[in-house]
């Protein structure tokens, strides 16, 4: 009787705190955009996925590249997106449908740094419903980094509880619900089918790069960059990599650098028998594209709306002209 007894209270003390960490969960995580993507890829097919990075989710436009093409396009870029977590995006997605082509935008900065431990680190992870895939993606990336984050995901959200009341009433309403995007839309930008648009105040813009260390190489991204490459072409899927413009101000200062990157994966892509377009080398301008300050929020290269839709017919063009 006692050890039946200790085996409840185990028990209890079990449920009691789930039922707190779901609760800390709900309450102290921001409703993510995320969570909308993960609706539109398990319940719509697409013909075009797009998958990198923060430069991609601000500087491409499916709506724009569906006018272009005819395809049904989908943008999974992501800030804190790395190749690991591409990879896991791409096999989800597939799980509905495999797509004709995929995109894949290079930031050449992802490839040389760790992956971090912010609230963007198991976000995808976190908005990820339960699947065969996200059981590997736990193994693949929670287990290695760090599995506390997929266990307590609101470790990372605990500056939040000012702002709980907020997130709960957002939560609660008929957007979040519906998978509504009307909560991501302010002054500074708007969210809609997968694009960021950015509207950049006049002013000095922050200069934070990172820039590319060959010696300082992650080698999980390229290993993961290779497994999207060979799943790919294991599902007869058109794979393509780009890399989206910076400011012209970026490239006079840090030409070099920029420089050695485009040798470097240019080389690497080759290797692989993978098509790869640097739209930052000499011969690539864009009609009607502002490549100047101005038309960016930062040195880094994140576009604003105007012109991640002039760069995203230019894109649309070229995707077509591969397919020739």
């Amino acid at each position: 009787m006692h050890s039946f007894k200790k085996a409840l209270l185990v028990i209890l003390g079990i449920l009691i705190a789930a039922v707190v960490n779901f609760g800390l969960n709900y309450g102290l995580i921001p409703y993510s955009y995320v969570r909308i993507m993960m609706h539109q890829i398990k319940t719509q097919e697409y013909d075009t996925l797009f998958l990198g990075t923060s430069h991609g989710l601000n500087g491409i436009s499916p709506q724009v590249i569906e006018e272009k093409t005819g395809k049904k396009t989908m943008n999974l870029c992501l800030g804190g997106e790395y190749p690991r977590d591409a990879y896991y995006l791409l096999k989800y997605t597939c799980k509905k449908s495999v797509p004709e082509t995929v995109v894949y935008e290079l930031d050449p900065g992802y490839f040389c740094t760790p992956e971090g431990q912010r609230g963007d680190f198991n976000r995808i992870f976190y908005e990820m419903p339960f699947s065969s895939t996200k059981i590997e993606y736990f193994f693949g990336k929670e287990m290695e980094l760090d599995f506390r984050a997929s266990l307590f995901p609101w470790f990372y959200y605990r500056n939040q509880f000012r702002n709980a009341k907020e997130i709960l009433a957002v939560k609660q309403g008929e957007e979040y619900k519906n998978y509504g995007a009307a909560p991501f839309q302010n002054p500074g930008q708007s969210f809609e089918n997968g694009f960021m648009r950015n509207h950049p105040a006049p002013g000095a813009k922050p200069e934070e790069l990172t820039l590319w260390e060959e010696k300082e190489i992650n080698e999980d991204s390229f290993q993961y960059f290779e497994k999207i490459a060979s799943f790919c072409k294991k599902k007869g899927i058109e794979f393509l990599v780009v890399t989206t413009p910076v400011p012209r101000e970026a490239l006079e200062k840090y030409g070099d650098n920029f420089g050695e990157a485009d040798e470097f994966f240019t080389e690497y892509c080759k290797k692989l028998g993978v098509e790869y377009k640097n739209y930052n080398r000499p011969g690539q301008e864009i009609k009607d594209f502002d490549d100047s300050l101005n038309a960016f929020s930062d040195y880094e290269g994140h576009m604003s709306a105007d012109q991640a839709e002039t760069f995203s017919a230019q894109m649309a063009e070229d995707l077509l002209r591969s397919k020739k």
